[in-house]
């Protein structure tokens, strides 16, 4: 991409001009030569949004670009912080400190530029760091910091609860501290203390942080009423996901395969980095219009003179995502072709598809859906939705089996 190739001259940039003047300026007091070792404070970044931005407004993300690239060599330069030479990935970057109190003043300042229209997610975290090499981090603090960062929306900055101490009396004129909580961060077994960085120049009021279950609510339909039933169904197909990159869910009409899928992509929304989509293929009638609807559910923008299946493809890229394409026994024909496209392009993409039949994609595994048991999930099921219509509505010893005589 090439904000990343922007940001590596930015990188080799800043790193030249310390390896120039070795940065041991008597006035600083220490050598920015090296990277910080021992106890460190990280500040991790990214822009948010930013394939959408190039995308949409590449001339508009050039400028912005020039203009992050110069705030940050000021920035690291006045807040005594180092840049590992490689570290962060496409649009992201780290900056290092021996002091947290400068890291957070450091965010204050990267948040305040006018970088628009790019917007910065910023997480801060201290702890003790390994090197993988002279300039470079590896290891838990770094894997914690970037953990944070994601839990962030644009233009925010998050502090976790070990660096929070570090900095409350030495924090920058105006700046407050929002405490939001303890959250669960991805492949991480320990959650974190999470603390908003809050300014009078800077937007402070932002949806709840994103977290994997938040994100993935967000974009899965919003589910009414209770889930019963089928814990055994669930954990086979949960298996049959990790092990296949694309899993269907058939059976006939009510069957229940939409409210199965559904429910397994919420429970495995942690396991993606880069989340769960819900693509439903119910109302769309023109086969044409199968990538289009994609597209529109990742938010891609329309790309004249180059097919949309292209856009997607480039769009997935790389990344490790469960999109969840539902309804689509009556479009067999171009969902196979979009699926194809899909997993041509990412390797780490899985697909749970629904249709009451095969798709027919080489290396399909298809799974069907069964009625549930007339016992006690049907029991159950049935019980619960009449309580809604009829609150004083109880199973009794004798009506379970004259319900299902009745029900058939």
């Amino acid at each position: 991409m090439a904000i990343s190739l922007m940001f590596s001259a930015a990188r080799h940039r800043t790193l030249t001009s310390m390896s120039e003047t070795s940065w041991s300026n008597p006035d600083i007091g220490f050598d920015m030569s090296a990277l910080p070792t021992g106890t460190v404070t990280l500040l991790l970044a990214d822009v948010e949004g930013s394939t959408r931005l190039w995308e949409t407004q590449p001339e508009a993300m050039r400028a912005a670009v020039e203009r992050l690239d110069q705030t940050l060599s000021d920035a690291v330069a006045v807040h005594h912080g180092v840049r590992p030479v490689e570290q962060g990935e496409g649009d992201s970057f780290v900056i290092a400190f021996s002091r947290a109190a400068d890291a957070v003043a450091c965010a204050l300042d990267l948040q305040r530029a006018p970088l628009a229209p790019i917007k910065l997610r910023i997480g801060v975290h201290t702890g003790d760091v390994n090197l993988r090499d002279e300039g470079n981090y590896i290891g838990p603090t770094i894997n914690r910091t970037a953990r944070l960062r994601d839990l962030a929306h644009g233009g925010q900055t998050v502090l976790s609860g070990a660096t929070e101490p570090l900095v409350v009396d030495q924090l920058p004129a105006d700046v407050t501290l929002t405490d939001l909580g303890v959250h669960p961060l991805r492949d991480l077994p320990r959650p974190e203390r999470v603390v908003q960085l809050c300014h009078p120049d800077l937007h402070n009021d932002f949806p709840p942080l994103r977290t994997a279950h938040r994100l993935a609510a967000e974009r899965l339909p919003a589910q009414l009423t209770s889930f019963i039933g089928r814990q055994a169904e669930m954990r086979e197909i949960r298996v049959a996901i990790g092990g296949n990159r694309l899993v269907t869910l058939t059976g006939a009409g009510g069957a229940g395969k939409t409210r199965l899928a559904i429910q397994i992509a919420a429970d495995m929304a942690t396991e993606f980095a880069d989340g769960v989509w819900y693509v439903d293929l119910a109302p769309v009638t023109d086969p044409d219009v199968v990538p289009v609807t994609a597209a529109r559910v990742l938010g891609l923008p329309d790309q004249p003179g180059q097919p949309t299946t292209e856009v997607l493809r480039r769009y997935i890229r790389d990344r490790q995502m469960l999109i969840l394409l539902d309804n689509c026994e009556h479009l067999l024909d171009s969902s196979a072709e979009l699926i194809t496209v899909l997993l041509s392009g990412d390797p780490a993409l899985r697909l749970l598809t629904t249709s009451r039949e095969p798709i027919g994609v080489a290396g399909e595994v298809s799974w069907r859906v069964p009625s549930l048991s007339p016992d006690d999930d049907a029991i159950e099921l049935f019980s619960d939705r009449a309580r809604r219509a009829k609150p004083d509505f109880r199973i009794t010893p004798g009506n379970p089996s004259k319900l299902w005589r009745d029900s058939r």
